[in-house]
This record gives structure tokens, sequence and C-alpha cells, in this order.
């Protein structure tokens, strides 16, 4: 039994498309080879994470080898078909660049959203009248017919496998995505109103649901909800009343509900917070090789605040123990707007200080919130106006300088020393190696 008329709910025709494994393909198509035939694995180098991560595989290595993207370098099987190749970063920027613009082909700018660096969904509705005029084809058959072609031209011009889930709403299509496209021979699935109480409301695992966690499914198992079928006929005061306005949103998903319509979707919101982590090369026991790489991590935050227009209101710092100790320890402090970069490595270096007992450190996070969007600045009464006015400008200067001839143009002594990090860190690329060479190294 539906709980709905799906018949005035609004039908679009909506493609939501993912790149399969798309490190592992983009490096695949790089070397002219099949990347659904290819056993390949994106790995980092132990120069950042110390023993190795495995970012991405091929399908058929997962497939033959069970590696996963969270597998060790050092678990990793032996197998003399197995290629192993370090990230570049840069290059699937670039690749994504590529793919999205052959989207762009087919829709207009406002029915085109990018999801992340391997999915992006388009509203095809109108574009389906350009591409498939009168063809005495059901609407079904063209929303297939589409996302072939777009598989067709993503193979033929980029090298790419494309996995497509097609839906009368962008949450049906990203269901069908995930539940179905992935699985299914031709890469493809759809699903529809009249479909949910054969696709939706039979996803096996709670957690194979977009937007619900381990935490939400534990809340709901606490309700007797253990099911999707189940979530979609509990009663939807319940959950509103237990769970907020995220509760109702969880039930009307649940239903197939979702009326957004991208060329209507509001603007991204503003970021609550910045921040920067990383994972040291090795154990740091000595406070001043930590200070140094603290000092690093809170000017690069400071830099991004500035780059965003905003002052922050709390600084926060994480520090990881080395594999084996669980002394670390996480803290914050509020603190007077500002985007200093002098002030904030002192609160940072202060917090650090005071809860740092001499344990091994190899993880580091500095993040800064209560973000306010202006270009007003409070004068303290501690510090000159010409003294503030002559470190923001020092700030603003040492920005220039590092946006024209990159970071490593101008640095600290400090970044010198025994231990720090900018440097080295300055040609990564979200935290891996961005093939600086823009060539096929590696092969």
């Amino acid at each position: 039994m539906l709980n709905f008329d799906y018949q005035k709910e609004p039908l679009r025709d909506i493609l939501f498309l993912d790149v399969k494994s798309f490190y592992a393909t983009v490096e695949c198509a790089a070397r002219d080879l099949d990347p659904l035939t290819t056993m390949l694995v994106v790995m980092s180098t132990t120069d950042n994470t110390g023993k190795g991560l495995i970012l991405a595989s091929s399908p058929m290595a997962k497939a033959k080898l069970g590696i996963s993207n969270v597998t060790r370098a050092n678990h990793l099987p032996k197998h003399p078909d197995l290629l192993q190749v370090p990230p570049r970063m840069n290059l699937y920027i670039q690749e994504n660049k590529k793919f999205n613009a052959l989207l762009k082909e087919y829709v207009a700018e406002e029915d085109h959203l990018i999801y992340s660096i391997d999915e992006s969904l388009i509203d095809v509705t109108d574009s389906m009248k350009l591409f498939f005029p009168d063809t005495g084809l059901s609407r079904s058959e063209k929303r297939q017919r589409f996302a072939q072609r777009i598989q067709e031209e993503a193979k033929e011009k980029l090298g790419l496998v494309l996995s497509v889930g097609i839906g009368d709403n962008p949450l049906l299509a990203k269901l069908a995505l995930d539940n179905g496209a992935k699985h299914s021979p031709i890469f493809q699935a759809q699903w529809r109103y009249g479909d949910i109480p054969e696709t939706v409301w039979r996803i096996p695992h709670m957690q194979d649901f977009w937007g619900i966690g381990s935490s939400m499914e534990k809340n709901f198992y606490r309700l007797g909800i253990d099911s999707i079928y189940q979530l979609a006929h509990t009663d939807s005061e319940l959950l509103y009343q237990r769970f907020g306005i995220m509760g109702q949103q969880h039930y009307y998903h649940a239903n197939g509900i979702d009326r957004t319509r991208l060329s209507e979707a509001a603007p991204i919101a503003k970021e609550k917070s910045y921040g920067n982590s990383q994972v040291l090369p090795k154990n740091y026991t000595q406070a001043r090789e930590i200070e140094v790489v603290l000092g690093e991590m809170a000017e690069q935050v400071a830099a991004r605040i500035r780059r965003h227009g905003c002052l922050t209101q709390c600084v926060s710092l994480f520090i990881g123990g080395a594999m084996g100790e669980k002394n670390g320890f996480s803290h914050q402090m509020k603190i007077p707007a500002t985007d200093n970069t002098k002030k904030l490595k002192a609160y940072c270096l202060f917090l650090f200080r005071k809860y740092y007992k001499g344990q091994v450190v190899r993880h580091i996070g500095v993040s800064y919130s209560r973000l306010l969007f202006t270009q007003s600045r409070q004068l303290s009464l501690f510090q000159s106006p010409e003294e503030n006015e002559a470190e923001e400008h020092l700030d603003q200067v040492i920005d220039r300088i590092r946006e024209k001839y990159g970071f490593t143009a101008i640095i600290h002594a400090t970044s010198k020393l025994a231990g720090a990090r900018s440097i080295a860190r300055s040609h990564l690329v979200a935290g891996h190696n961005g093939g600086a060479q823009g060539g096929l190294d590696g092969l």
C-alpha cells in the first residue's frame, strides 16, 4: 500500500552518473588498458602515511583479490598481473572537469550538479525533447537511451566507464545508482514512483539507503524500525517528535519522495568551519618538532579563512597518539574574531602546551569555527591600530605572493627545521601526490 499520491509528485527525468572506481579507471585509461578487465590499484605513498593505503581499486582487482579501498599496502595480495600506481590528484581533477564538460553538452548549467569528484547528476527532462523528439519510444526507453548515449561517449572520448541511476527525482536516481546500476551488467538501473514497493522498500540494509549511517540506524532500531519498509510505514509524527525535521525527511525519503529541482536548488551553504589535518610520516616525540608542524597548519588554515573572507571565533586542536597509544586529546577555545596568522598560531600553541603531556604524536588536526563572514575588524585594547594594520597587511602580502608563485615562494625559517612538513606537503593535492610532472609518472 502506497502512502502518497505519486500522481501529484513532481516527475522529472534525472540521471545520476558515477565513474566506476574513478581513480583506478583514469589510470587505466591513461595506459590504454580496459578498466573492467585490468587489475590495478592506486596506492598512496609511504611518505605521507607511513604504511600506504589503497585509494582506489579497479573492479577486477576487487573481484579477484578482494581488495577494498581501505586495504593497507602491507596487506595487499601479491599477483603478477596486479599493477600498483601512485595517486595523481591533479590528473583526476582534470579528468573530472572533462567529464562534467561532456555532461554540459547535454543539459543547461542549472540542470547539472556535481555531487563529488566521481559523481554528478543531471536533469534531462527538457533535453530529451531535443535529443529524442517524437521517436515513438516510451519515457522510460528515452531515459535509458539517453543514459546509454552518455555512457558510450564517456567511454569513447575519455575512457571512463559510467554507472547510471535513472529516477523520477534525484533521490530515486541516487538509490537506483547505489543499489541497482552498480551491480547491473549494463551499469544502468531505473527506479520510478510505481516501483517503490519492489525497489526502495526492498533495500536489504538500512545503511544502503542514502543518508542513513550507523548512528541513525541504531536510533531506528531503538524504535523497532529495522527496514526501509518499516520506516516508510512508521507514523511520521512519531519520527518528527523523536528526530525533528530530519525524522520527517527520512520518512519522506523512505517513501521515495524528493521534491528537489536542480534548477531551483538553493545555493551551497557557507562552510561552518575550515580545517586541516595530517597523519605524520613518523612518530613525533619532540615537542619542538610538533610545534613546528602545528604552527605551519595554523598558518595554512588562517590563509584559507582569509581567502573565503571570514573571521574565526573558535580554535580547535586535535592531537592523535601513535598506534597503540590512547592518550591523544581534542580541545577548543573561544577567541575574539580574527583571521590574523600570528594570533591564531599563538592560540593553537597555547592549547597544545596546556594539554600536551609528552605523548608520542602521529596525527595533528587544526580547525577554525564560529565563522563571521565580514570585512569588519574589532581593535584590541592591547595592540595599537598601527601594529594591527601592519600585521594584516603582512598576511595579505604573503597570501598574494603564494597565490601567484606557489606556497614555497615564501616560507618561515622554521619550515627548514627537522620535522617540518609544509614544504613536502605543498606538492600534494588532497593530501596525496598530485602528479606534478603531468605525464604518466609511475608507469
